[in-house]
């Protein structure tokens, strides 16, 4: 058994120093816990921007093929007409000259 004897200072120091101990290791906690919040936060604002520019894209993409298939079908519209005229045309020519054999 040993003979040293231990104070009451020398308790209250040890004391103190778990307390600063304690208090350190809570201010770390504490921040662990805030910049864990705030990257969640920032994860959320991350995915929801995605799921809106996934929605811009999406639309931008439709948009585009939408006026390139109008185009297309103007231009193809346009073509059938003239074909049709042309058609047409000969057709008529083929009458006259039908009717002018008879």
């Amino acid at each position: 058994m040993s003979t040293e004897t231990i104070s009451i200072e020398f308790l209250a120091k040890q004391a103190k120093l778990n307390m600063d101990e304690l208090r350190l290791l809570r201010k770390d906690v504490s921040d662990m816990m805030r910049l864990l919040n705030a990257t969640y936060e920032l994860t959320r604002r991350v995915e929801r921007r995605e799921g809106e520019l996934r929605d811009d894209i999406e639309l931008m993409i439709k948009m585009e093929i939408g006026g390139s298939l109008a185009n297309i079908q103007t231009t193809l519209d346009g073509s059938l007409a003239r074909i049709e005229d042309t058609v047409g045309d000969v057709v008529r020519r083929v009458e006259s000259l039908e009717n002018r054999t008879e």
